[in-house]
């Protein structure tokens, strides 16, 4: 009989675990949560906390805001509620006893991040879920709300309303701030829509002092502040063989581009970039002529001028040599460009325009050039193809991109011969995740027909136009948020059989995008910081637009639980690769990642890795999955349509897996993601969070 994979996770396991388990037991630890078996008790410290030794004592020693911190024991004093409280689950640096109105029941360790508000209504913070309810059950919930806003940014009091979303962008790893939900209700309204409802407390982090911290600038009738509005655009070009006559298009294109921007009077307000990107072989000899898998050709922070750029991309050629599969390597293009230095400092509006005929390495089945792409995949064995040099996928991409605060547009040229090896589908599943910005939630994907050259000359002009116009009414200061253009929900247009040239729908993407770019930039000149603390309700979809989200969930980890999840994924990973080939049954597998995911969601904090090992063992993952109003890909994922999956499916499962394990470690390398709850203006502070996607855990 084979070995069970739960016997190889064990083993696995044992390394890790064994210093661990052979601590000594703690005296103390913290109370459960009432109704599990297993969860802890936590809170959070509001500004003003301080422990003192003794219940009902003036405390002493001040606690940091935002602490996240662990309940051992409570008590009341002459009316007064108490708690006894530790930093940790083992009882080792208990700090004393704090009001426990001071601090904030935080059980779920799940916190929001407000979306850029741009194509959306401000988000409003409910006093209580009664007066939440009643605008969804209002004949126009739209409507309701659009009333509340204007009321209130007039100027007018309503008792209903604890706050408004500030108007410009809050930049979480700028002002850091926590929405932590403290409770939710999945509610149907009474017009038919459904909208999960959730409780959150607001604490905002005050600014550390130091010389760069400066009062935002007065606002004045005759100010434009958008004046210093600055944009980059980066073109990433596939120049592979196929791409032959599609190159000097997009040269001629990029010049005219340049040309416009000329005539326009903006050179110093706009710059532009080039990077190519090809593949790499399995031929060492077709490598050293191919050359370079991805290259800058041309950085905006690094052109000289106008002539120097088209100089530049005046040398930029197809391959002379096939790669060894249709698809190539996008993603590597789209990294350097990301990494290229001082894109944040020198640009306000960040844009890469990535254009290609083929699909991506992902490691998924490759199309051959000549070959249609079918995978030749049994009950026993799944078929992997070749990866990006990234490592990443789409959506890990994506996630850089969405950090970096850069805008993806893909132009992808449907040609006959893409078309032919049936690389179609498959490349526009991958663009669509590539080009889904996070800042307006919308796709800047557009396939470009037959892969006609006119139509992609005629997409980079609109493209061209939008950002033109974007700059020119910047700098004259048309753009401004009291324009109620602007405030405007801008929903792009579908595809259209009239417009085959998608000129409506580039025009509304790029004016989003733009504005979306704008409201970061005043959020970031204005020092635009979330509300101060307050508890309030709120819906997670917009009231005007249940598409649109103004929130996003964020788990916060610590530099050793960042790491303890990576390579407690790769272990998960290591054993997959040998399990899912083989006759063994995979139910162990999933059961074993499924406790992984709980734990990290639940209390990463809470020794992860012995935790992690324990749960599906123990059969207490009901209690980390009970009360969670959001889930990761895993957790949303049932058993038995685990088990359902071919290997193929499980396999290609498996291999989104190992490009999340990569991007924690890209998570890890951040310097400037990490936050400093503590304040000990140490960035390398172990206590120091990442703010990290759900979506990313496992």
């Amino acid at each position: 009989m084979p070995p069970c994979p739960a016997r190889h996770l064990l083993a696995a396991l044992a390394l890790i675990l064994l210093p661990m388990l052979s601590c000594p037991v703690a005296a103390e630890t913290p109370l459960i949560l009432p109704g599990t078996k297993v969860l802890y008790q936590r809170v959070l410290t509001k500004p003003g906390a301080a422990a003192s030794d003794t219940p009902g004592e003036a405390g002493t020693g001040l606690i940091n805001a935002l602490s996240r911190l662990y309940v051992y024991e409570r008590q009341t004093r002459a009316g007064q509620d108490w708690l006894r409280l530790g930093t940790d689950a083992l009882g080792k640096n208990l700090l004393g006893w704090v009001p426990a109105g001071l601090t904030l029941a935080w059980n779920q360790q799940l916190t929001l991040a407000l979306t850029n508000p741009a194509g959306r209504e401000r988000l409003i913070f409910f006093r209580d879920w009664d007066s939440l309810r009643a605008v969804l059950d209002s004949p126009s919930p739209a409507t309701a709300g659009r009333s509340l806003i204007q009321g209130i940014a007039a100027g007018a009091q309503d008792p209903r309303v604890v706050a408004l979303e500030p108007e410009t962008f809050v930049d979480l790893y700028e002002r850091f701030y926590l929405l932590p939900i403290l409770e939710f209700r999945d509610y149907s309204s009474r017009v038919g829509s459904s909208v999960r409802a959730l409780k959150v407390a607001s604490v905002t982090l005050p600014a550390a002092p130091g010389p760069e911290s400066r009062p935002p600038a007065p606002a004045t009738a005759s100010a434009n502040p958008l004046k210093d509005f600055k944009a980059a655009i980066v073109f990433v070009v596939d120049s592979t063989v196929s791409m032959g006559p599609y190159i000097a298009e997009t040269r001629a294109a990029v010049k005219q581009f340049y040309e416009r921007i000329r005539a326009a009077g903006l050179l110093d307000k706009v710059a532009f970039g080039l990077v190519a990107f090809r593949a790499e072989t399995a031929s060492a000899e077709k490598n050293r002529r191919l050359d370079y898998v991805a290259k800058v050709f041309a950085a905006p922070t690094q052109v000289r001028n106008g002539d120097d750029f088209l100089a530049r991309i005046a040398t930029l050629k197809e391959a002379p040599v096939a790669t060894d599969f249709f698809d190539e390597d996008p993603y590597a293009g789209v990294r350097a460009a990301l990494d290229m230095p001082e894109w944040k400092d020198r640009f306000d509006a960040r844009h890469i325009v990535l254009i290609t005929d083929a699909g991506a390495l992902d490691g998924t089945f490759n199309a051959a050039p000549g070959s249609a792409p079918v995978p030749v995949a049994t009950k026993e064995r799944a078929v992997q193809g070749v990866d990006s040099r990234t490592g990443l996928n789409a959506a890990a991409i994506q996630d850089l991109a969405r950090r970096a605060g850069v805008a993806i547009t893909v132009m992808h040229l449907q040609t006959p011969e893409a078309r032919r090896v049936g690389d179609l589908a498959r490349a526009a599943e991958q663009y669509k995740d590539l080009a889904r910005n996070a800042m307006t939630q919308q796709e800047a994907y557009f396939p470009i027909a037959d892969g006609a050259r006119n139509r992609l000359r005629s997409a980079i002009d609109v493209f061209a136009g939008g950002v033109i116009e974007q700059i020119d009414h910047s700098a004259q200061g048309y753009a401004t948020l009291s324009d109620p253009a602007v405030r405007a929900p801008t929903t792009a247009p579908a595809d259209a059989a009239d417009d085959p040239d998608q000129r409506a729908r580039i025009q509304a993407i790029v004016a989003s995008l733009g504005h979306a770019m704008q409201l970061a930039y005043l959020g970031e000149q204005r020092q635009t910081a979330a509300p101060e603390v307050f508890e309030a309700w709120i819906g997670d979809t917009d009231l005007a637009d249940p598409g649109r989200r103004p929130v996003e969930v964020r788990v916060l980890m610590s530099r050793d639980q960042l790491s303890d999840l990576k390579e407690l994924v790769a272990q998960v990973i290591d054993t997959a690769e040998a399990d899912l080939d083989g006759t063994n049954s995979t139910q162990a597998f999933y059961d074993r990642l499924a406790s992984i995911a709980a734990t990290f969601e639940r209390d990463p904090q809470a020794t992860g890795r012995r935790r992690a090992a324990e749960l599906a063992h123990q059969d207490l993952l009901l209690d980390y999955l009970e009360g969670l109003p959001y889930k990761s890909d895993v957790l949303d994922l049932r058993r038995s349509d685990w088990s359902s999956w071919g290997i193929q499916r499980q396999a290609d499962f498996v291999d989104r897996l190992r490009k999340k394990a990569t991007l924690y470690g890209l998570y890890y390398a951040d310097t400037f993601g990490w936050v400093d709850i503590a304040q000990a203006d140490n960035p390398r502070n172990r206590e120091a969070v990442y703010p990290i996607p759900l979506k990313d855990l496992p």
